[in-house]
């Protein structure tokens, strides 16, 4: 039984995306037949405030059980990045001043307004952390809050992509969603370099492109001779390179399990 389960024998998972709201009730570690849903969201701007706004209304019509919530949000809204291994991350202010200082250097001094977190990787390894706005985080919690809801989790999707395929521990891993995609390599369980970058409809050409881009950067790719596929983008693809190998994904909800950001 997963973490989130473990807490709560139900749960209600959802994934914010800026074109629509996706949930599923999860309970005794499975997703109930028939509990999934989808609210597509007008956001031609992919603002996270409009996607915010339809998930606190969908909030006050739920009449049903107030159930605990899951929440994944999409990449767009989520800023990844490898950081190295610092002493600072064994103590809270200093490793929040640290992943600070890190994603400052990469995304500049809007990054001082997001909410940072790594996730709990093995005494100097380097660690898989995430930045989101703390504006955003903030109204999910008070949407929930207001409608007497518990959130166990707040995390980007990228994390249950990983959990959902870990068992078949894959050397490498790609995440397409409308408008993003993300590759990625794993090694020990954990995820352990990434790349992400924004796509067109026609991503399957991006796809391959992007990987041999990346491919250049970091030469140790060619080695990786299939790359999973989660496809959350809702435009499939014909004929992609025999590289990435898709996998069944029942909706991005579906992919919650446990949470590694909390």
């Amino acid at each position: 039984m997963s973490l989130i389960e473990r807490v709560s024998r139900a749960t209600l998972c959802l994934h914010l995306a800026p074109h629509g709201l996706d949930g599923v009730l999860r309970r005794s570690g499975r997703p109930v037949a028939d509990s999934a849903f989808h609210l597509p969201i007008n956001n031609p701007d992919g603002s996270w405030d409009v996607a915010l706004a339809s998930l606190r209304g969908w909030l006050e019509q739920d009449r049903g059980k107030k159930l605990p919530l899951a929440v994944s949000l999409a990449s767009r809204w989520c800023a990844m990045l490898m950081v190295p291994w610092s002493g600072a991350l064994l103590e809270r202010n200093s490793a929040q001043r640290f992943l600070h200082s890190q994603f400052a250097a990469v995304y500049g001094d809007g990054a001082r307004a997001w909410r940072l977190a790594a996730d709990d990787a093995p005494y100097g390894r380097p660690r898989l952390a995430c930045g989101i706005d703390a504006a955003l985080l903030q109204g999910v919690q008070q949407a929930a809050a207001a409608q007497g809801r518990r959130i166990l989790s707040i995390e980007p999707i990228v994390g249950p992509a990983w959990r959902s395929i870990a068992g078949g521990k894959p050397a490498a891993f790609a995440l397409v969603e409308a408008g993003r995609l993300l590759l990625a390599t794993t090694s020990g369980g954990r995820i352990s370099a990434l790349h992400s970058q924004s796509c067109g409809a026609a991503w399957g050409d991006e796809l391959d492109r992007a990987w041999r881009r990346w491919n250049l950067r970091a030469p140790q790719l060619d080695a990786i001779e299939h790359v999973a596929l989660l496809d959350l983008s809702g435009v499939s693809q014909e004929d992609l390179p025999g590289r990435f190998q898709p996998l069944p994904v029942a909706g991005a909800a579906h992919l919650m399990r446990e949470a590694a950001w909390a």
